[in-house]
C-alpha cells in the first residue's frame, strides 16, 4: 500500500524493506509465472529500489531458480514462458546492478540440494558483470536429488544434506551466506521420544533420489 494506495489486491508476491535491504518475493511455482503483470510490479519495485537512497541491496527470492543456472533442467527453463519472463528478470537485475551499484543477490529453492554461485555458467562467462550471485538451497527435508553433472563455476555444492542458509548484512549492504548443516546428532530429545531411532537413521542416511537435473545450457543455445 506504501508503493500504490490503489492497489488493494492481494497478491503471491510481494517486498518489504529493512535496515537497506529490500527483500523481493516472486510466484514462479507454477508453468504460467512470471506473468505480465507480476512483470510489470516487478520492474516497477526495482525502479523504486534504484531511486531509493536508503536501500542499498537486493535480496530476491523464489521457488524455482532462474532461467540458465548450473541446475537449468529444474527451473524456470521448464517451460516457455517461465524461460522467457524468468530471463527478462534476470536482464534487469544485472541492469539494476550495473546501473546503481547496488548489492543484488538471487535465492531459489526446488532442486533439492545445496548450490553456490549456481549463475555462474557458460552462457555468462563471455561477461563476468553478468554473473549474479545466486543459491539454490533446497535442503530442508524434501527427497534429495543428485548434482548436476556439470557443477564448473559453482562453489559449495553438496546433496544429502539437510540445512539452512544463515545471512549475514554488513553496513555496506554486502551479505556473506554460510550453510548451517543439521545432522543426525541435532535432532532434539523432544523429537526423539515421538520417532524411532531407526526412522531418524533412516531420514538421515536414505532419502535420497537417483534425479539428476539436467545441466545448463551451452553455447550457442545461450540467450
Amino acid at each position: 500500500m506504501q508503493d500504490d494506495p490503489q492497489d488493494h489486491m492481494l497478491r503471491t508476491y510481494y517486498h518489504w524493506i529493512r535496515n537497506g535491504v529490500d527483500f523481493i518475493t516472486l510466484d514462479n511455482a507454477s508453468d504460467d509465472q512470471l506473468d505480465d503483470g507480476q512483470l510489470q510490479w516487478f520492474a516497477a519495485e526495482i525502479k523504486r529500489a534504484a531511486e531509493n537512497g536508503d536501500v542499498r541491496t537486493l535480496v530476491v527470492g523464489m521457488h524455482e531458480a532462474l532461467p540458465d543456472s548450473l541446475s537449468a533442467g529444474h527451473s524456470m527453463n521448464d517451460s516457455a514462458q517461465g524461460t522467457e519472463s524468468g530471463r527478462t528478470v534476470y536482464r534487469q537485475l544485472v541492469e539494476f546492478r550495473k546501473s546503481t551499484h547496488k548489492n543484488v543477490y538471487v535465492l531459489a529453492s526446488h532442486s533439492h540440494f545445496l548450490m553456490e554461485n549456481v549463475y555462474n555458467t557458460a552462457c555468462r562467462k563471455r561477461d563476468p558483470n553478468d554473473v549474479l550471485p545466486g543459491w539454490i538451497v533446497g535442503t530442508a527435508g524434501a527427497v534429495r536429488y543428485r548434482l548436476p553433472k556439470d557443477v564448473n563455476g559453482a562453489g559449495e555444492a553438496k546433496t544429502d544434506v539437510y540445512g539452512y542458509i544463515l545471512a549475514t548484512v554488513s553496513k555496506d549492504g554486502n551479505i556473506s551466506f554460510e550453510f548451517k548443516q543439521v545432522k543426525e546428532e541435532d535432532v532434539p530429545e523432544t523429537t526423539r521420544q515421538n520417532y524411532s531411532t531407526e526412522f531418524i537413521q533412516s531420514c538421515f542416511q536414505g532419502n535420497a533420489s537417483k534425479y539428476v537435473p539436467d545441466g545448463p545450457a551451452q553455447p550457442p543455445h545461450c540467450p
